[in-house]
């Protein structure tokens, strides 16, 4: 059979339709697994009260867990549920945090240098003694209070205070950048 130029046979003849269908549908099927952004042993690991360095624990379910006094130092907790965890006195350094929701959540006396806390829910969450120096805080919509914490180098472009404070970018003069929005007339 002369098939017109440009037009190509894409099928074997020599084996039947049914036996073709099923072999696509067995390696179809055979390729497709769960999928968990957590690594399974750093979580078990650290249900067993093991500190966990540089872990995977992405989209993990770690609400209510007592961590306090663990040492999760870059490890990767992006769209992470920590409500209610306890996490006081724990070192976070340069975690990544990103999206996760920390509602409820005790971090007072946690080392937070540098963790990226973008897109985070963090509402009522305990901070007092946190260390957050040079962390990212922006486009948060907070409902704390950071007195008392040492927010050296941290970015807040688009975070949202308590009392409808809003920060922009940094002036050029110094200072936060943060101030209370107008009512407007």
């Amino acid at each position: 059979m002369h098939l017109p130029h440009g037009v190509f046979r894409t099928y074997n003849m020599s084996m039947p339709v049914c036996i073709r269908s099923m072999l696509l549908i067995a390696v179809l099927t055979s390729s497709i697994q769960p999928i968990m952004a957590f690594d399974a042993i750093d979580l078990e690991n650290l249900v067993r009260g093991n500190d966990c360095l540089d872990c995977d624990l992405q989209d993990a379910d770690l609400r209510g867990m007592d961590l306090r006094n663990r040492k999760l130092a870059w490890s990767r907790l992006s769209g992470t549920d920590l409500r209610g965890a306890n996490l006081s006195s724990a070192n976070l350094l340069g975690a990544e945090i990103i999206n996760a929701n920390v509602t409820d959540a005790d971090l007072s006396g946690a080392v937070l240098q540098g963790v990226d806390l973008r897109d985070t829910e963090l509402y009522s969450v305990r901070l007092m003694g946190a260390d957050l120096r040079w962390s990212n805080l922006s486009h948060l919509d907070l409902d704390l209070d950071l007195e008392f914490i040492d927010l050296t180098g941290v970015l807040l472009e688009g975070a949202t205070f308590k009392h409808d404070i809003k920060c922009a970018t940094l002036p050029p003069k110094g200072g936060w950048g943060c101030q209370a929005r107008s009512a407007g007339p």
